[in-house]
Order: structure tokens, then C-alpha cells, then sequence
């Protein structure tokens, strides 16, 4: 997102060089410059004891196709905590080790994604309204399930070393 007015006094912005930075929108009431905004998301393959790898459809979106689990960081959130929270609030498992993989910015909809590895403990899932169904695959299958040239497909694929 990129600032037009300013969030704190509503004031117009103007583009103002600041040094390496290059043309910013600045608010000239508040002295200070406004950076552009994304939301950070984590993006988390989780793996079972066995080796395999969770992989889901949502009720929204694209039904269609598998995706790894995902959602927005809320604030005062690590990474690891936001994709634990995410396993447990749309699968119902608990984690019992968290790592971070890659990451990678989804320009479609302004959002660093951050690639985490999940390992889950075993037991039966539990969906949330989000999800229309939870499948695990074996590392090979879920890479070549996932959409060719996807952030999770790369994910899966860096995960692959690590499983």
C-alpha cells in the first residue's frame, strides 16, 4: 500500500527524495516520511513423524487446488508462533518444532510470505471452516500437487533437503 494521505494527520502527501531510499511519499505536517505497507504472512509446511506433508484446500478462493497452511501475522507475533498458531487454528495439530525456510514476496497481493517448516505431532486433524480437506503426500506428490512455479511449491522444494 502506498501512502496518499497521512494515517496520523490526513495531510497530502508529496514525494520527497531521501537518500538511498530514493522518492517516498512524506507528510509535510508531520515531518516524516511514509513508507509503503504489505502484510506478513507465514506460509508453513508441516510434516508429519512419518515424513509426509499436510497439504490443504479452503473453503474460499480457489477450492481447487492444495496450498500449504497459511495466514497473517498478527502484531507482537514471531513467525514461528504465527505458523503454529495457524497448524493449530486450521488443523487442530499441535507442533512440536518450528524452522524457518525462505522467504519470497507474493506481489499479486502485497504480501511477504515467510516460509516455515511444521513439525506436527501425529493425530487425527481437525478443520476449521477455512478448509474443505487436509491431505498428507510424500514430498515428491505434494511438490508436483502444488502449482507449478508457486511460492509453497518452492517452499516444499527447499523443505525437501529437511525431511
Amino acid at each position: 500500500m502506498r501512502f496518499v494521505y497521512c494515517p496520523c494527520c490526513g495531510t497530502k502527501t508529496v514525494e520527497k527524495v531521501l537518500g538511498d531510499e530514493g522518492a517516498v511519499p512524506w507528510c509535510g505536517k508531520c515531518e516524516r516520511p511514509l513508507f509503503d505497507m504489505f502484510s506478513t504472512c507465514v506460509l508453513t509446511v508441516a510434516v508429519n513423524g512419518d515424513g509426509q506433508v499436510l497439504l490443504i484446500r479452503q473453503s474460499y478462493g480457489d477450492t481447487e487446488r492444495f496450498v500449504g497452511v497459511a495466514g497473517y501475522m498478527k502484531p507482537g507475533e514471531t513467525p514461528e508462533q504465527a505458523a503454529v498458531r495457524e497448524v493449530g487454528e486450521e488443523t487442530g495439530l499441535g507442533t512440536r518444532e518450528i524452522s524457518y525456510i525462505d522467504s519470497a514476496f507474493y506481489e499479486g497481493r502485497d504480501q511477504l510470505m515467510l516460509g516455515m517448516l511444521a513439525r506436527v505431532e501425529d493425530g487425527e486433524t481437525k478443520l476449521s471452516s477455512e478448509l474443505l480437506e487436509a491431505r498428507w503426500f510424500g514430498i515428491d506428490d505434494a511438490i508436483a500437487t502444488v502449482r507449478e512455479g508457486s511460492i509453497i511449491q518452492r517452499f516444499l522444494q527447499a523443505a525437501k533437503k529437511s525431511i
